[in-house]
């Protein structure tokens, strides 16, 4: 529990400012069997889902929140856009943790982002796939497997290039 506690110091010290330079893995080093079975709770409301319930095309996954200003920035700066470029193409998952519901609410709102939108409010998914700041992106192959992580934020043309190169190309 100590070391989630230390994680997420480190998730809340990353996002107030600038961002940390963050060394990049290599595609290599982030390939797993499968994706952690974490259940995650829908903002539509319904019943949970998994990330392996998503599976079948190619998926980019962003964790977010509210509090987090680059998170916010990412979204309207560099999600929307790649998601009215990409149209059906790709599934976008945004998982919102550590954070008041009420505000998440009126970020998506504001935000206009068109995408699966979860919460994980323990951030266990997080922690699971190797999140080490905010906002934190997993790149997910149809067939499950994850391609390409991203610590810190994305701008358009990152977030397009990496779709194209580590998903569609």
């Amino acid at each position: 529990m100590a070391a989630a506690g230390l994680g997420f110091a480190l998730v809340v010290a990353s996002c107030g400012g600038a961002q940390p330079t963050m060394p990049e893995p290599s595609t290599d080093s982030v390939r797993v069997a499968a994706l952690p079975a974490i259940a995650l709770d829908s903002f539509a409301g319904g019943p949970a889902v998994t990330l392996n319930d998503l599976v079948g095309k190619p998926m980019v996954v962003n964790f977010w929140a509210a509090w987090c200003p680059s998170c916010v920035a990412e979204m309207s700066a560099a999600f929307r856009p790649a998601q009215e470029q990409l149209g059906d193409s790709v599934t976008f998952v945004g998982v919102n943790i550590q954070d008041d519901r009420d505000q998440a609410l009126e970020l998506l709102e504001e935000t206009r982002v068109e995408w699966i939108s979860v919460e994980n409010q323990d951030g266990s998914l997080w922690t699971e796939l190797g999140g080490l700041a905010m906002p934190f992106t997993v790149f997910i192959s149809g067939d499950g497997q994850i391609v390409d992580r991203h610590n810190g934020p994305l701008d358009e043309s990152l977030l397009l290039d990496r779709i194209e190169e580590k998903l569609l190309g």
